[in-house]
């Protein structure tokens, strides 16, 4: 029996060096960053700012590479499909880790089973937002022409998070809306300013340089507390509805990745976000940074695809 537990304990300590060296000499190139959402949007401008600083720690270029369509779960299974050492990770939202569970007959891969946490980046609130020169003021006001007209409000989504939060803002205000699916935020948004859309759900990454250039108006923002960007601006509880659609930005690999090298991602990571440079950038784009291990990552994703399923079900959301 001694022998057997020397045995374990020597093989215990070889697998703990080995992972420390591979830690260590990890990485050895080029890295590749995907975003399962159009370039331009929110989640790709937090990516780029992130992955610069987290380069610099690494030594080695990374490469964010926007992958969208089908609601984000294009881009998050090539990465479920990608070689579990590293040098593919995945930058997403909420959207695709929690929601898309909830929102797909047939997923291409499994989410808890073919991905692993690594870290989670901060979170990201939306917008319900309108044109600058809309004649809707304040979001009773929005109410108040979707019950008079029912069926003329409309809205474009690109993702998940925003799915949801515009079924659930229509159903939650006793209003009819028509959703219309885009393939990226950038498209949608240049279809909201070309006065195609009567109101657009958006992140604060990519809705404010809009709102600071003088063409979109804030109407309410789907936080718990209202946003430090728009401290005048109420949050849907505020203006009556309960409607709380906040998306957490993290950072995912393929099920099987080394533990030291996501640990070594992790810490890595959880600098660059309190990097000054990231840090003001993302002050800016309305983050509010959420760094932690990745065990607590892990327990965040399956509690929000449970809240998430609650969700889906009272907003009478089918699955595609």
């Amino acid at each position: 029996m001694n022998r057997i537990l020397r045995s374990i304990a020597a093989a215990t300590a070889v697998a703990i060096s080995i992972g420390a060296a591979l830690a260590q000499s990890y990485p050895t190139r080029q890295i590749t960053m995907i975003v399962p959402f159009g370039a331009g949007g929110g989640t790709d401008i937090i990516a780029r700012a992130v992955s610069e600083e987290l380069s610099k720690a690494l030594k080695q270029p990374i490469v964010v590479e926007p992958r969208p369509g089908a609601n984000g779960a294009i881009g998050s299974a090539l990465v479920a499909r990608a070689a579990p050492d590293g040098y593919t990770l995945l930058f997403t939202a909420s959207s695709t880790y929690s929601l898309n569970p909830n929102l797909m007959k047939e997923p291409p891969f499994d989410q808890l089973k073919d991905l692993v946490p690594v870290a989670s980046i901060g979170r990201s609130p939306w917008m319900l937002t309108v044109p600058m020169a809309s004649e809707f003021k304040t979001v009773a006001d929005v109410i108040a022409y979707g019950k008079a007209n029912p069926g003329k409000l409309s809205f474009g989504f690109w993702q998940s998070s925003v799915l949801v939060t515009g079924e659930t803002f229509g159903q939650v205000a006793g209003i009819q809306m028509r959703k219309v699916p885009y393939k990226g935020q950038v498209e949608a948004t240049t279809d909201f300013l070309g006065g195609r859309l009567p109101v657009f759900f958006t992140d604060t990454a990519g809705g404010k340089p809009q709102v600071d250039a003088g063409t979109m108006r804030v109407l309410a923002v789907t936080m718990v507390k209202r946003s430090s960007q728009f401290p005048d601006v109420p949050t849907m509880r505020e203006a009556g509805l309960d409607v709380v659609t906040d998306s957490m930005l993290a950072v995912f690999a393929p099920a099987g990745t080394p533990k030291p090298i996501v640990q070594r991602l992790n810490a890595e990571i959880a600098k660059a976000i309190k990097a000054p440079d990231v840090a003001a950038r993302l002050e800016e784009l309305g983050i509010d940074p959420d760094a932690g291990p990745p065990e607590k990552l892990g327990e965040y994703q399956k509690a929000e695809i449970a809240k998430w399923a609650k969700v889906v079900k009272a907003a009478n959301i089918k699955p595609d």
